[in-house]
């Protein structure tokens, strides 16, 4: 359930800070307790996103609230507001970490070397099993959260590009293309989903074989 040291660190930082200490701080770049100013700021500021993402897991996004997240990072409001301006800043910031982190084993999975697709799955399934917190807020909570919708309007493009670039590059025709890198997005998304809210009992091996069955029903996709 998460990294066990940022919480001590961060109380560390400012948690047991004498009334006063931290104003004086911020005045210049002194050095309290061997860190700077920012040290600490970026500390408290991963402290505070570690903990959203324990109360993910454990509840999903409507756990997500700042007085919940300041109490599991056992900080103050004020810190909270050091780093964000609203709780649905903080899961947007949280939710672009998260994509970018499964953008790589997805550029990988669209790869168009067929030789390579049980690996390029396997990968993928165990970036899914990995890290469950990560996987809910990614994978599941758009599904449930109106806090993360516009967010993930903005980031699945991206995502989506690489399958039109990759996967689907032969395919001359662009709205073809498109279609195409739509639809395998967008079912990947929701299978993976239903697979993490447990609608969809399957074992590991089945869902990659879906997926090697996937990528090979996709490029015969407009080949004819």
């Amino acid at each position: 359930m998460g990294n066990p040291d940022l919480a001590p660190i961060a109380r560390h930082y400012c948690g047991r800070v004498q009334k006063g200490q931290e104003s004086a701080d911020d005045a210049g770049p002194r050095i309290w307790g061997g860190t700077t100013l920012t040290e600490r700021r970026e500390a408290r500021r991963a402290a505070l996103l570690e903990a959203a993402l324990d109360l993910i897991g454990e509840s999903g996004a409507s756990g997500v609230t700042m007085r919940a997240v300041c109490r599991r990072a056992n900080l103050t409001d004020r810190y909270f507001y050091e780093s964000f301006t609203s709780r649905d800043e903080l899961l947007d910031v949280l939710y672009r970490q998260v994509a970018d982190e499964f953008l790589e084993p997805m550029t990988a999975f669209a790869a168009a070397d067929p030789a390579r697709d049980r690996a390029l799955s396997e990968i993928l399934v165990d970036k899914v099993l990995a890290d469950p917190r990560k996987s809910r807020l990614f994978l599941v909570e758009p599904y449930s959260s109106t806090g993360l919708g516009q967010t993930t309007i903005a980031v699945m493009p991206v995502f989506t590009k690489v399958l039109q670039d990759h996967l689907f590059a032969h395919i001359d025709d662009p709205v073809r293309r498109r279609l195409a890198a739509l639809t395998m997005a967008s079912g990947n998304a929701g299978m993976f989903s239903a697979w993490l809210n447990g609608s969809l009992r399957a074992t590991r091996e089945q869902v990659i074989e879906h997926c090697v069955a996937t990528l090979a029903a996709y490029r015969s996709l407009y080949q004819s």
